[in-house]
């Protein structure tokens, strides 16, 4: 078992190498191991590209067979993009198929162990299967909740304001760098109609390599927004969506709808206090910035109880001149 659980623990090591690049597809690592000796691995890096599965076994070529297949996820058994990964597996006459979490996709689950003990292959599941779990977090709350998973992010002061009289930004430049990143990890980012006439802000990714610009999202209750704010008006602008006094319920439904696994919340107040009340959140990223503004208690957004959220796996770290705080909360899931 402790040698089947560090081939895995490297399986996990492979997954977390797609990031999020496959979404709204699993991460997923495999490895082929014959006679304790690694032929073959691979991950997920692109939906519709080929699962970590067949990367693994087609690097193993003809040492997969009798070998030992670690793979962190349930192998698929039903036809998407690609064709089934229990198929390839046969094919290849992998002597047994180590698995850690199992499917949520109800097309899926349970389906390998079947279809695999059928071809005489021997099955094992649940190896490190927390920490497979953990891998795909967003995935399984997408799946199963059909709606996206919520990152609310939050820049502010000491004193817990989410704006500084005569600054546009209350985070430094290194948390505005992060943020772009964070931005190219989600499908959509989203602010309400307050941030859109005050901040007009482009919610753009601007760094690094994008392969669609995320959807640009306004929630708003008059439906008043200026026209020539940038997110009407530039090259991205078929990627706005704006929705008019709908509940969360339906809008998170409708972006579920158009493959929105990941969702970036960044403004403004109302909206994350409402989103918070409503138990929308999945995680949480808040920029302290070393400033107060000063006005006293009645300045104090509500949202600012940031230590009342319910976190888990939280991390304390510095972004440049600020202080960021990143972690899930306990009703994540």
């Amino acid at each position: 078992m402790k040698m089947d659980e560090g081939w895995m623990r490297r399986a996990v090591e492979l997954a977390r190498k797609g990031g999020n690049g496959a979404r709204p597809n699993p991460r997923v690592g495999a490895v082929v191991v014959r006679n304790g000796k690694v032929v073959g691995e691979g991950f997920h890096a692109k939906a519709g590209g080929p699962h970590a599965e067949v990367v693994a076994l087609k690097k193993a070529g003809g040492k997969a067979k009798g070998a030992k297949l670690y793979v962190t996820l349930e192998p698929c058994s039903t036809h998407g993009r690609t064709p089934p990964c229990t198929d390839r597996i046969i094919a290849s006459e992998i002597r047994e198929v180590i698995y850690g979490a199992g499917d949520v996709d109800r097309r899926n689950a349970g389906r390998a162990d079947r279809i695999l003990r059928r071809a005489g292959i021997r099955v094992t599941r649940g190896v490190r299967r927390e920490e497979c779990e953990k891998l795909n977090e967003d995935y399984r709350h997408w799946t199963i909740k059909k709606e996206p998973w919520v990152i609310l992010k939050l820049a502010m002061t000491l004193d817990g304001y989410l704006s500084v009289p005569g600054k546009r930004w209350v985070s430094g430049k290194e948390s505005r760098a992060e943020v772009q990143k964070l931005r190219a990890g989600c499908d959509a980012i989203l602010v309400g109609a307050e941030t859109v006439r005050k901040d007009d802000p482009r919610l753009t990714v601007r760094t690094g390599k994008v392969g669609t610009q995320p959807w640009r999202v306004v929630v708003t209750r008059s439906g008043k927004l200026p026209r020539k704010a940038h997110l009407f008006r530039d090259r991205h602008k078929e990627r706005t969506l704006v929705y008019r006094g709908k509940n969360w319920r339906e809008v998170l439904r409708d972006l579920y709808r158009r493959g929105v696994c990941r969702l970036l919340v960044e403004g403004g107040g109302r909206t994350a206090e409402s989103l918070m009340a409503g138990g929308r959140v999945q995680e949480g990223v808040i920029y302290f910035a070393p400033v107060t503004v000063g006005e006293g208690k009645k300045g104090l957004a509500r949202i600012a109880r940031w230590s009342d959220w319910g976190w888990r796996e939280m991390v304390i770290a510095c972004a440049g001149r600020d202080l960021r705080l990143h972690g899930k909360l306990k009703k994540a899931n």
